[in-house]
């Protein structure tokens, strides 16, 4: 191990340099306010304690565990520590270390070997059994519940032997001490999410299982498996958050791909309902919850497997699912979903799409392709050309184009109008997310383009301060940066480059100060404690011992070590911040600031708010959290209201229109009488508080008379309707909302048209009635056909049963061996 420790102090910026052994695998900040999870999970802690925010645990790729006790200034090695103390071999090393989500101080280091624990975060270390176990789920509430896997062999004349479910479930009480196996062929379990209701226990388990009859269940238990209940069967698998059960199951004869069924948080039980997609695709290929934000779901569904980077994304409050967005992105290798949740700003979300045109376009072109080879040509990374980046600030209701910076970061004006706008790099492609701050009222920051789509070539670095309404172009290039200081400090380091420079403002990107480093590395993040509250930071990268090209990929592996940098920013403040008990005096330091929606009304969802935050050119050290104050609640407006089942809007707003021409929401009951309730195309957006004004919910309507009670069933396709302008005028005005309560219905003038459906049913019995005699013969013609064709099977449009397979199998043995073959004939013959 090489240590390179030089300090200096550069514009009140002390920093220095430690070398490790490789790359940098994890971090940790132990005793720290906040822990995120594996499954991206936040928890809360209650025993946080403010002077252990400086101790910090870093893994590095190859198993080596390094401790601080200052903020990274100083590094302990962890593992020769050990080493040297439990006498074990020298090549020790750690395969992974968790953090207690029950409690902050409690670290565990998973070893190959040897496992450990520390509950005081590294002051001391005891041996932890592991009992060569791994997958370790730890309950929230209880930091000695663990629960973990090991591998277990079957025979597969056993109903429960399946590839994926050999796995067994242990589970211990006591930290470790003493481990129990109690369930057999399990795929994945874990420790139920709803920590919040009193009535179910802290020890319930959910588990994805095979049962002794071979069946796919979830199931749960609440003892440790002495009992266990029934979810769901024919279940492939679940996902949980803190209000939903999510499970993925057996699709039905007509579907192809799978599944999903979502139930609510009821209590003690679990109702299952399968998913209903406003869109009649049978195809549902993937699946990804994209975030669940006081109760509202947000899903992409892919429903091409072929173009299973294009995806929809659904939403829903629990009852039924709405189309929010169409064409989003998704990464095939990892499943990411270009769609981020803005943290500094409630009900603002960022996300990329394909441009629709194109995505038709290529639909269209891998129809014509025959071969397998000819479509991996023309494969859909055309489509990558076309990407946009658009947002909403009412969960989802309304998407638009970002507005495009008015200037560059060297301040000349720039032209970018029309459908020029501003877009933005997800996760499918960047280490530089789109990333904001709970603490950091209203900022954003991204890297990306100004131009008609997303451009891989031409990077720039952007900053909205209003919650993603105004952005401004701040730096030139690709950066990695991190928030700190409730948003008073935030530091940038180039990305995809080697360099050693940092650069930190504390003024929202108008002005920034350079940090030179000790050493030159390629930078893989910036840290800081999870909070944000902090004004230390960790730099960590990576450098090559050697660049020699002729290299083998294993020693150009072995040559790369890792470089941990901290950095201290709290003496660059020349004063702290004053003014905080009255922001609107001129000379506060502070100022309110008032959200507003697309339309630059500050009514967001129903309520009047104000924050009071820093002022950008505050040049000082913000002790203050954000405050949130309640103004008033708004009159409903049409910004209050999202479409409803079976509508949509476009890019950029407009009304909310069917999903098909002629598509009608909410038909008549069977049994009408009177009136009933019928849909406008709107519903009011979750969690909206708005009081009176306008309304755009249901409207009572006359049943329909039985002469005019014909239904003709519509098919809602995902494809918008394209009509001429005229037809889609005519269109829009019929289904244009009622922003006034209906009183009645009044009676049509006579049209013929009305009539149409019987002329045409009319005309068409006459024409049977005088083709009778052809009719039938051709009729003869087809029984005649069939009769010699009788042994003929009929084409199957749905998969063969295991039956029928077993039948063709033994048919194409007859034909190519006769009735005995062998295995290596079987091979020979596809079977």
């Amino acid at each position: 191990m090489i240590q390179l420790y030089l300090a200096f102090l550069f514009l009140g910026v002390t920093q220095s340099a430690y070398i490790i052994d490789s790359a940098v695998d994890q971090v940790f900040w132990c005793g720290g306010s906040i822990i995120v999870t594996s499954d991206d999970d936040v928890v809360e802690q209650k025993n946080e304690a403010k002077q252990h925010r400086k101790i910090l645990f870093v893994l590095s790729n190859k198993g080596i565990a390094y401790r601080s006790v200052d903020y990274g200034q100083k590094w302990e090695n962890v593992t020769q520590s050990l080493i040297d103390q439990q006498k074990l071999d020298s090549n020790y090393k750690f395969k992974d270390i968790i953090q207690s989500p029950a409690d902050s101080f409690t670290m565990y280091f998973i070893g190959y070997n040897q496992s450990f624990i520390s509950q005081d975060c590294g002051r001391t270390y005891r041996t932890f059994n592991d009992n060569k176990l791994y997958g370790f789920r730890f309950n929230k509430l209880n930091k000695d519940q663990i629960l973990a896997f090991q591998e277990k062999k079957c025979n597969k004349t056993d109903k429960s032997c399946k590839e994926q479910y050999k796995r067994e479930l242990w589970v211990t009480n006591n930290g470790g001490q003493i481990w129990q196996p109690v369930l057999d062929h399990v795929r994945d379990a874990a420790w139920d999410k709803l920590i919040h209701y009193e009535m179910v226990p802290d020890m319930r388990i959910i588990v994805s299982h095979v049962d002794n009859q071979g069946e796919l269940k979830v199931s749960y238990s609440d003892d440790f498996f002495k009992t266990i209940k029934q979810i769901e069967k024919d279940c492939f698998g679940f996902y949980q958050t803190p209000t939903y059960l999510f499970l993925l199951v057996r699709p039905d004869q007509y579907s192809v791909g799978y599944d999903l069924k979502m139930s609510p948080h009821l209590g003690e039980t679990y109702f299952p309902q399968e998913i209903v997609l406003p869109i009649d695709d049978q195809s549902k290929h993937t699946f990804t919850v994209l975030d669940v934000t006081d109760s509202i779901v947000y899903m992409s569904v892919a429903h091409a497997e072929e173009l299973s980077k294009v995806t929809n994304i659904y939403m829903s409050d629990g009852n039924e699912f709405t189309v929010s967005l169409l064409g989003n992105v998704r990464s095939q290798d990892t499943g990411h979903c270009d769609f981020e949740k803005i943290k500094s700003m409630k009900g603002v979300y960022i996300a990329n799409i394909f441009d629709y045109d194109e995505i038709e376009k290529t639909k269209s072109r891998r129809k014509r392709i025959n071969s397998e080879r000819e479509m991996k040509l023309q494969s859909s990374d055309r489509l990558d050309q076309y990407k946009k980046s658009v947002i909403t600030f009412d969960l989802g209701a309304e998407w638009h184009s970002l507005k495009a910076p008015k200037y560059s970061y060297s301040g000349q004006p720039l032209n970018c109008n029309g459908d020029c706008s501003l877009h933005l790099k997800g996760r499918t492609e960047t280490t530089s997310l789109i990333y904001s701050s709970e603490q950091a009222v209203g900022i954003i920051v991204g890297t990306g383009n100004t131009g008609l789509y997303l451009d891989g070539q031409e990077t720039n670095t952007y900053l909205s301060r209003d919650g993603g309404h105004n952005w401004y172009e701040i730096l030139n290039g690709t950066y990695i940066y991190e928030i700190g200081d409730h948003g008073g400090l935030i530091i940038f380091a180039e990305s995809e480059s080697y360099t050693n420079v940092a650069k930190f403002t504390q003024d929202e990107g108008m002005t920034f100060q350079d940090i030179k480093l000790n050493i030159s590395l390629d930078i893989d993040n910036i840290v800081t404690e999870p909070s944000n509250e902090e004004q230390k930071f960790l730099i960590y990268g990576r450098i090559k011992q050697s660049d020699n090209p002729q290299e083998d990929f294993w020693n150009k592996y072995e040559s790369i070590i890792g470089v941990l940098i901290p950095i201290d920013l709290s003496n660059v403040y020349q004063r702290v911040c004053k003014g905080s008990e009255n922001p609107e005096d001129p000379d506060s330091d502070y100022e309110y600031w008032s959200p507003q929606n697309y339309q630059q009304q500050k009514c967001l969802f129903g309520q009047k708010v104000k924050y009071q935050r820093k002022k950008r050119e505050a040049k000082c050290k913000n002790p203050e959290i954000v405050k949130k104050l309640l103004v008033e609640n708004c009159p409903c407006t049409a910004e209050d209201w999202e479409c409803d089942l079976g509508f949509m809007r476009k890019i950029d707003g407009g009304e909310c229109v069917p999903m098909t021409y002629g598509f009608s929401s909410q038909p008549p009951p069977i049994k009408c009488t009177g009136t009933y309730m019928k849909s406008q195309g709107y519903r009011k957006i979750p969690g909206d508080e708005c009081e009176g004004g306008v309304y755009l919910g249901p409207i009572e309507q006359e049943c329909p008379t039985e002469k005019t009670n014909i239904q003709v069933n519509q098919i809602i396709t995902d494809k918008p309707i394209v009509k001429n302008e005229q037809k889609k005028q005519d269109n829009l005005d019929s289904q244009s909302p009622n922003y006034q309560s209906q009183t009645g219905i009044k009676s049509k003038p006579f049209n013929i048209l009305d009539y149409a459906e019987y002329i045409i049913l009319s005309i068409m019995i006459l024409t049977l009635f005088y083709l009778r005699n052809m009719i039938w013969g051709v009729v003869k013609q087809i029984f005649s056909a069939s009769q010699v064709n009788k042994n003929r099977k009929k084409r199957s449009y749905y998969p063969p049963s295991e039956e029928e397979l077993q039948e063709k199998k033994q048919a194409t043995k007859k034909r190519l061996f006769g009735i005995q073959s062998t295995k290596d004939e079987d091979e020979e013959a596809g079977l």
